[in-house]
């Protein structure tokens, strides 16, 4: 654990937001300061989705794929909302093992519901969650360009910049409901100290 980080008394920490808020980054830098395990909630969505089909979990595959752009985002922000609540008894089940386990580590993804998270931390006070805030549809884009190494965006990023912008504003929306910390995904150099704080 870095020097003058005290060990956190959470046992498992929920970093949520939407896409390109900085939870990759962030988690893997929380990892390395408070010398915990930080894990994918994708690995939990890919390993469903291995074992399901459109036929049975209609939920999980209703998100286009790369060669199908629509161009509907309130469409596709109603079906992002849809499958996260669909990956819910998934996450918890991961969640519930890995803390039986007596496991300690960080959980991040876009998968996780701000409902849900409220709910595991107020059933035991080993569970934390903190969801990053993008409030800003242009930073959305000029992370998703950086990652992809672009300068221009396509037309499915052009579409998914903005579903990744109405999914953050939901779950602010989402987060402020139920009592969850939020916290601005900028300026990213503080980011991490910020998490810390908020989690408590």
């Amino acid at each position: 654990m870095a020097e003058g980080i005290a060990r956190p008394t959470w046992r498992v920490l929920l970093l949520g937001g939407t896409t390109a808020s900085g939870k990759s980054t962030a988690g893997r830098r929380l990892s390395q300061a408070l010398g915990i395990p930080c894990l994918s909630a994708d690995s939990v969505w890919r390993a469903v989705l291995a074992i399901t089909t459109a036929e049975t979990h209609p939920a999980l595959f209703q998100w286009p794929r790369p060669e199908v752009v629509p161009d509907d985002p309130e469409h596709l922000l109603k079906i992002h909302i849809e499958e996260a609540k669909a990956m819910t008894p998934a996450l918890e089940a991961f969640i519930n093992w890995e803390m039986k386990e007596g496991n300690r580590f960080i959980l991040q993804g876009a998968w996780f519901t701000p409902e849900l998270a409220a709910r595991r931390c107020a059933a035991s006070d080993e569970v934390r969650s903190v969801f990053l805030d993008e409030p800003l549809e242009s930073d959305i884009m000029a992370s998703m360009l950086e990652r992809s190494k672009r300068t221009e965006p396509d037309a499915r990023q052009l579409i998914v910049a903005r579903v990744g912008w109405l999914y953050g504003n939901w779950i602010r929306e989402q987060a402020q409901q139920h009592g969850v910390p939020i916290v601005n995904a900028r300026p990213r150099e503080t980011l991490v100290d910020r998490i810390i704080a908020a989690a408590g």
